[in-house]
């Protein structure tokens, strides 16, 4: 294969600052060879695929943050108002104890510098309860105080997070910029066969290391079990020991399955990952430009709903069994109807219960339970 040699500028990434590199069809300025140029790509693409799963994980600490935030925040508001309770009944039994209207133990609080006399003697009656009830009344005060501390600590580490997802996607939109400018490359019939060649076998690493792990993961799991038990004879009592499953496979291989994204994306592995609400991820969150199309990943049925986590949403009821769900979409193409594969059936936003634009995807073996689609996702993407 002849090497085809295509401009483009150094694609750095250097204390934080994104140089975009900067395509051009010309074949005749001769910079960089079709394999430098395929490299260069995978190499970016690596890096917002990083950058894409460092935001799923700030995301997730900012949602977990969002719960513990409102939980302490409700115990701030329940212990203060014990604490305004206790005051003002207290205070009134300091004041009917000093006017002879009742007797029994009393606390008071100074209110009103102004009337020293009538503070100095309440004081005293209210220092006549004892001080059992005057160090109760404190620990509530002490209570408040280190839960207002706490939440105080929150909300400034919710501040710092908040940051972090904003820096995060500042730095994934200049990425993927970068990216689309990168794939004008792939026009060149040269670069697109380097590519995809090298594609190829990275992917081919990646399964075997995949592979790798599941053996090494089930291995470990199979030696933590307990030994087996013995007899009353002293002999070895055999005990079932079922292996662990393995993790599935993609759910499909073919060539007839397509991206969900047909642009430049970006994405991680943020499967099982806590949501609020007790929840769990169940899908792949795909970073993408604003407006970049989505399309069917098989042919199949489209429905166009709404909802409030996923904002416009469809589900693609597909010719292989399977079903398909595209999330936080900034809209629709066309209406519910019969699509053939790649054709485009909405675009990528932040509707729902988001911020950022990305479309997030799940894949439903059978019209059942989701299962993790990063493995297809990132075998088609």
């Amino acid at each position: 294969m002849r090497a085809t040699r295509v401009v483009v500028s150094s694609a750095l990434l250097m204390v934080g600052v994104l140089v975009v590199p900067v395509a051009t069809s010309s074949a005749s300025d001769s910079n960089q060879t079709s394999e430098q140029i395929a490299e260069e790509i995978l190499r970016f693409q690596a890096q917002a695929d990083l950058t894409a799963q460092r935001w799923a994980q700030a995301q997730q600490q900012a949602q977990d943050l969002a719960v513990e935030i409102a939980a302490e925040a409700q115990r701030v508001a329940e212990i203060s108002a014990n604490l305004d309770t206790l005051n003002a009944l207290m205070t009134e039994i300091a004041v009917n104890r000093f006017t002879g209207a009742e007797s029994g133990p009393v606390l008071f609080f100074m209110a009103d510098p102004s009337a020293a006399m009538q503070l100095s003697a309440l004081s005293s009656v209210a220092l006549d309860a004892g001080a059992a009830d005057l160090d109760s009344l404190d620990a509530v005060r002490s209570d408040l105080n280190a839960e207002q501390a706490s939440l105080d600590a929150l909300n400034v580490e919710n501040a710092r997070l908040v940051n972090d997802l904003a820096a995060r996607q500042v730095e994934i939109d200049a990425q993927l910029v970068a990216l689309a400018s990168l794939h004008e490359h792939l026009k060149v019939e040269e670069v697109k066969q380097a590519h995809d060649a090298k594609l190829a076998a990275q992917r081919r690493v990646e399964a075997a290391a995949a592979e790798k792990r599941a053996v090494q993961a089930a291995a470990e799991q199979q030696a933590s079990l307990p030994p087996p038990a013995r007899g009353a004879g002293g002999g070895v009592t055999p005990v079932e020991h079922k292996a662990p499953p393995a993790p599935p496979p993609p759910v499909v291989s073919g060539g007839s399955w397509l991206c969900p994204v047909a642009g430049p994306n970006a994405f991680g592995d943020s499967w099982g990952a806590p949501r609020s609400g007790g929840r769990r991820h169940e899908g792949v969150d795909m970073m993408s430009p604003a407006g970049t199309p989505v399309v069917a990943v098989v042919a199949g049925n489209v429905l166009m709903k709404t909802n409030t986590l996923g904002g416009n949403v469809i589900w693609l009821t597909g010719a292989d069994g399977n079903k398909y769900y595209y999330g936080h979409l900034s809209a629709w193409e066309g209406t519910s109807r019969s699509v053939s594969a790649g054709e485009v059936i909405g675009y990528v936003g932040a509707t729902g219960n988001t911020t950022a634009n990305h479309l997030h995807f799940e894949i439903h073996p059978g019209g059942g339970a989701a299962v993790n689609p990063y493995p297809t996702v990132r075998q088609h993407c």
